[in-house]
């Protein structure tokens, strides 16, 4: 169950802890005062999506964390320790932290975690039933994945292999589209291709070769310009036949004339030896440099040469890709692409005889998964009839109505629910016919049906009771009391019939202090709760008479 929850900052929360306990937790308040925000702040808790418009006014931060002690903590604990989460021996803290400057933070039992697996966990954890989800019902596309809910786990795996085989054929339709053409278009489509591969095959391009050629050309470019400059420093150093000495001469002989004074002064061996090193380092330097000046070659033709062949490339990089690397690899897709167009018409009949063979596969696991769901879909419209009846639908009648589609991922089933609340009146769509206070009880006994499968601890109840008064407000009331025996339930209400059967009755009220609004909340005493249901029965104006009835409603709710 989730036993404490606390709401720092959010909206017009500046703080509250509220403690809850087992059985019917039932919140009330004036319209306006803020029950739906406790809603707001669980489902954010839980996964959805954060806005920083729900911190309060002036705060950089909001905070929300909850406790809960779930039935399923085995299962739970195993899903944090796959995550790297640390497990608690006695429940599970989920805790979240929406930021005014984005960076916002989810916590469980007190280590960082992702969203994803706070949803992970929280289908075991809890199951919150809001206002909006009264649409669903409206939503006929929303049928089928309320009657799968009630099956369950059975046909998980019916389904998984139908998703996967499903994919598989539509990858196949997308291979088919792609070379289903026309005679004439696959003409056109086999010579633009075959003339770029021969434009690309005639180049012969070599990986790496564009990189060597580039830096060839800036060589011989500036090939004179090097050779003189060779030459030069050549004759500078060694000397030339016009001079009588390079400088390479002149260093040997100072530097046999140093080496007969070096013995007189410690320092000028050390400087000496220093010398020498400088003198044989520029003797291999100019071994080097001759060496390179006798084998430099900056033949213009071979300028050309490179020049026409980087041209080439160029030309190829501008059409076909980023480098050669990469035009390369154009060139293997677009061999791939040939093949493709050349033997169309063997490859179409082999990929539509794969198309018919997942498509019979299909059909078959959707046949027995649709004849499982009609199975089931009987004792959905026997169960939800039942809880319908306690819910004074004495009368109603309810069917699952199914027709054939197209195969798809979920199977071969268009599935809308029919409804005639009234006898002697036709089954018709339930999105036309149902009313407001009829939706909420559909939704109450689908609830009621699905979690008793889904073994949720917590079930969280927005204004349930929305278009119900008097004794289906007391057959509610009723039907929750019966629900919290084996779940804890949490409701905000209006109805002075649920807020009477509460085991435990929390008042939502909004104050003012120092010309800020916020939102208090205060679990009631006994003495409490008859003036708050004398409230909810009379309005504002409580009287002798209202307090009496109050009293009264306590006493046959106890």
């Amino acid at each position: 169950m989730l036993s404490d929850l606390q709401v720092k900052n959010f909206a017009l929360i500046n703080k509250v802890n509220i403690n809850f306990k087992q059985g019917l937790n039932i919140l009330s308040g004036e319209t306006g005062a803020g029950k739906s925000i406790i809603i707001g702040a669980l489902d954010l808790l839980l996964g959805a999506r954060a806005n920083t418009d729900v911190i309060r006014s002036g705060k950089k931060s909001a905070y929300i964390s909850a406790f809960f002690q779930p039935n399923e903590l085995p299962i739970i604990n195993g899903i944090l320790t796959e995550a790297g989460i640390e497990k608690e021996e006695n429940g599970v803290l989920i805790a979240r932290e929406i930021r005014e400057n984005g960076r916002n933070r989810t916590l469980i039992n007190g280590q960082l975690a992702t969203l994803k697996i706070v949803k992970k966990i929280s289908r075991y954890l809890i199951d919150i039933h809001g206002q909006h989800e009264h649409q669903l019902l409206l939503d006929q596309g929303s049928h089928l994945i309320i009657l799968d809910a009630f099956i369950g786990g059975e046909i998980k795996t019916l389904k998984s292999e139908i998703r996967d085989l499903y994919q598989k054929l539509t990858k196949i339709r997308n291979e088919l589209s792609e070379i289903e053409i026309d005679d004439s278009e696959r003409v056109r489509e086999l010579d633009i291709i075959n003339f770029q591969i021969d434009e690309i095959e005639e180049a012969a391009l070599v990986k790496g070769e564009y990189q060597k050629l580039k830096e060839e050309y800036n060589s011989l470019a500036h090939g004179e310009e090097i050779y003189n400059i060779a030459v030069e420093l050549l004759n500078v150093l060694s000397g030339d036949d016009y001079s009588e000495k390079g400088i390479i001469d002149r260093l040997a002989i100072l530097k046999k004339k140093f080496s007969t004074v070096e013995e007189y002064n410690q320092n000028l061996k050390d400087l000496n030896k220093k010398f020498a090193d400088i003198y044989y380092i520029l003797e291999d330097f100019i071994f080097d440099l001759r060496d390179f000046e006798t084998n430099f070659d900056y033949d213009e033709e071979r300028i050309s040469i490179i020049s026409d062949r980087l041209d080439l490339i160029n030309t190829l990089l501008r059409k076909y890709g980023e480098n050669v690397e990469t035009i390369l690899l154009y060139l293997d897709e677009l061999y791939q692409k040939r093949d493709k167009l050349e033997n169309a018409e063997a490859k179409i009949s082999d990929l539509n005889t794969k198309k018919e063979k997942l498509k019979n596969e299909i059909l078959t696991k959707a046949k027995k998964l649709s004849q499982i769901r009609k199975e089931h879909a009987q004792d959905l419209e026997k169960k939800l009839k039942a809880e319908l009846k306690d819910l004074a639908m004495e009368d109603v009648r309810f069917r699952v109505d199914f027709k054939a589609k197209e195969i798809s991922p979920t199977g071969i089933d268009q599935i809308e629910f029919l409804i005639s609340p009234n006898r002697g009146e036709e089954l018709k769509s339930l999105a036309k016919i149902a009313s407001g206070g009829e939706l909420s009880r559909i939704m109450l006994s689908l609830k009621t049906i699905t979690a008793a499968l889904d073994q949720v601890d917590t079930l969280v109840f927005d204004e349930v009771d929305s278009g119900v008064g008097g004794k289906t407000a007391a057959k509610m009331a009723a039907k929750l009391t019966q629900i919290s025996k084996s779940r804890q339930i949490i409701c905000i209400t209006h109805l002075p019939q649920l807020a009477s059967a509460a085991n435990h009755h929390f008042l939502i009220k909004k104050e003012n202090d120092k010309n800020r609004t916020f939102t208090k909340i205060k679990a009631l005493t006994a003495k409490e709760r008859i003036s708050e249901i004398a409230r909810m029965i009379g309005g504002t104006t409580i009287t002798d008479k209202t307090l009496a009835h109050a009293e009264e409603m306590l006493q046959l709710a106890n």
